[in-house]
């Protein structure tokens, strides 16, 4: 047992190494909305967010005790990787066998890498929360399973995904049930407090989920072979059924659920959730794979190498390729910022990255923030808004990147355009990046 842990915390240790080395993806909102929060602005109020509030309640917390920053929000992913590691490793030798547990845990730390887990969003937290809900409904405890399954919600509503496998297996629904409401009322009084309860069911809820899976622009389907690498691992799931039947039939269906996820707007990190129920498919058969068989010899020798292929391919791309939203014009941007700005100045950033506010201690000169994409600011008013408040606060400087044919950079909110373009001229340039200063 002491072997098996040793050489657990061997497979983690190796997985962390890997995970300095490789691209770091720094997602902008990961920074910003935090930072903004703590500086005041109420998220969904003042804050213009489409996602529940656990994850951002976090960062908030960990920011306010450490500070905002890139390294931090590093330390704060691989924390979370590695306590989804031990979860993995744990859940699984509960439920099967050592063998089957240290199995998963190097297939799942292999996955975790190739689905562009090195970098924090919601979905990566919704995998540790995904394979403790399991647990707890493989073993009947109902309750905690819907206290768990709430906290899902409350950090990603695609965990509504997840509700059709529970109801598959779950035989005390009022257990569920109840689990679920008192974690939802523990939300619901946190947002009453901050006064944004209205605010948080008009983002989070009537736009999140009503209006903007269908947004234009916020679709985007995987070409085909975007589609083929991103299901390859999971053909994994045909042997496993084919071999044991129904027995692991929750297993695709907790998988299924966790890729649900992905659409509309398809990305490898939103298969997170679906993981360590591979990982596991991946442990059970081969740690039950009969060498006597020759097809399925064969069938599995052709899976391991397309999997090693894969990840290979990943591993030469990503290796050494430092923080993703924190390449040298951003930092250069951000000193040229510090630089030219005092600590009560405020400043706009158009058709760039946002994390600038954070990285420079600034603070936007709209309120509420809005992301500037063409779903968020061709609802009614938004625009409108915004150039009452730039006429109001008078930024000192805006950052503009020149917009392209096509793209998400592509997109020209006119009426917030025109004003900045009829009020603000060209002071210089910065890493193709232009500045731009009030007229006299």
């Amino acid at each position: 047992m002491k072997k098996n842990l040793v050489i657990a915390v061997g497979i983690v240790l190796f997985q962390l190494l890997m995970l300095l080395k490789l691209q770091f993806t720094a997602w902008p909102e990961m920074l910003l909305w935090p930072y903004l929060a703590i500086h005041g602005l109420l998220p969904y109020k003042d804050i213009a967010i489409a996602h529940t509030p656990h994850l951002i309640v976090d960062l908030v917390v960990i920011y306010k005790i450490f500070g905002v920053g890139i390294t931090q929000l590093k330390i704060y992913t691989w924390f979370l990787i590695v306590f989804t590691d031990l979860v993995v490793y744990w859940v699984t030798k509960k439920l099967w066998k050592d063998k089957v547990a240290l199995m998963a845990l190097t297939a799942f730390i292999f996955l975790q890498m190739f689905f562009d887990g090195n970098g924090l969003w919601f979905d990566l937290v919704l995998a540790p929360l995904a394979i403790i809900t399991y647990y707890l409904v493989e073993n009947k405890k109902y309750f905690w399973a819907g206290a768990f399954w709430a906290f899902m919600f409350f950090t990603k509503q695609t965990a509504v995904f997840f509700l059709l496998p529970i109801i598959f297996t779950t035989r005390k629904v009022k257990g569920f049930i109840f689990g679920a409401v008192l974690v939802t009322i523990f939300w619901f009084i946190i947002l009453g407090l901050w006064g944004n309860l209205p605010s948080f069911y008009h983002w989070a809820v009537s736009y999140g989920i009503f209006v903007l899976p269908r947004a234009q622009g916020q679709i985007q389907l995987p070409d085909v072979k975007n589609l083929i690498v991103s299901l390859f691992p999971f053909l994994v799931f045909l042997p496993l059924i084919f071999k044991t039947k129904y027995k692991n039939i929750n297993l695709v269906l907790w998988a299924i659920a966790g890729v649900m996820g992905a659409y509309p707007r398809f990305e490898y990190f939103h298969f997170q959730p679906a993981l360590p129920f591979l990982a596991v498919a991946i442990s059970i058969v081969l740690t039950n794979f009969n060498k006597n068989n020759k097809l399925m010899r064969l069938l599995l020798i052709f899976y391991l190498i397309g999997c090693l292929y894969l990840f290979a391919s990943f591993f030469i791309r990503n290796w050494g390729e430092g923080t993703r939203f924190y390449e040298q014009n951003v930092q250069d941007i951000t000193q040229y910022v510090k630089n030219n700005t005092n600590s009560k100045d405020k400043i706009f950033v158009m058709n760039w990255w946002d994390n600038i506010y954070a990285l420079t201690g600034t603070l936007p000169a709209t309120d509420p923030w809005v992301p500037q994409l063409s779903w968020y600011q061709d609802i009614p008013g938004i625009q409108e808004k915004e150039v009452l408040d730039l006429t109001k606060s008078k930024p000192k400087l805006i950052i503009l990147q020149d917009y392209v044919d096509s793209g998400l950079a592509s997109y020209i909110p006119q009426k917030l355009y025109t004003y900045v373009m009829s009020n603000y001229h060209l002071k210089e340039k910065v890493d193709g990046l232009e500045i731009l200063i009030p007229n006299k």
